[in-house]
C-alpha cells in the first residue's frame, strides 16, 4: 500500500482548515485516513501550523511520500531537513535547525545582545565580595 502524507480539507466555504494526514494515496482526498500528524489553518496571520514530529517522522521512515504542499509544510517545520540527515546517518546540529527555520519564517528574526556587553560592571555596582573588603579597609 502507497502511503502520502497529504492535507484533509475542512471547515466552511470560503473558510478552509487542513489537517495533515497520513493516507492510502489511493483513498479520497477527505476520506479515510491512516493517522492524523497535524493541522494548518491558513485564514489566521500569520498561518497556524502544528505538526507531530513523532508522527511524521515515524510514517516518513515507513516510506511515506508527502505531497507538495505538506513537503513545503514539513520543511519550513524542519521535519523534512530532519528526516533528511536521520536518512543519511549525520547528526543534526541544533544550529543548523535554529538556521532553517529562521530561513522560512516570514518575520525578520529578532536581534539578541551580546551576552558581555550586558555583564560588563559598572563602577556603580559592586559584588559582595567586594563590598564586605571595603569596610575593612574604611576601619583600619
Amino acid at each position: 500500500m502507497a502511503v502520502r502524507i497529504r492535507l484533509q480539507r475542512h471547515g466552511r466555504k470560503k473558510r478552509p482548515f487542513y489537517r495533515l494526514v497520513a493516507a492510502d494515496a489511493r483513498a479520497q482526498r477527505d476520506g479515510v485516513f491512516l493517522e492524523r500528524l497535524g493541522h494548518y489553518n491558513p485564514m489566521t496571520e500569520p498561518a497556524d501550523v502544528f505538526i507531530d514530529e513523532e508522527k511524521t517522522l515515524k510514517w516518513l521512515r515507513y516510506g511515506a511520500q508527502p505531497s507538495d504542499t505538506a513537503k513545503r509544510l514539513l520543511s519550513k517545520s524542519g521535519i523534512l531537513m530532519k528526516f533528511e540527515y536521520e536518512r543519511l546517518g549525520k547528526p543534526m546540529q541544533e544550529s543548523e535547525t535554529a538556521e532553517a527555520i529562521t530561513e522560512t519564517e516570514d518575520v525578520e528574526p529578532i536581534e539578541t545582545r551580546d551576552a558581555t556587553s550586558e555583564t560588563d560592571t559598572s563602577p556603580e555596582e559592586t559584588t559582595p565580595e567586594e563590598e564586605t573588603s571595603e569596610p575593612a579597609e574604611d576601619e583600619a
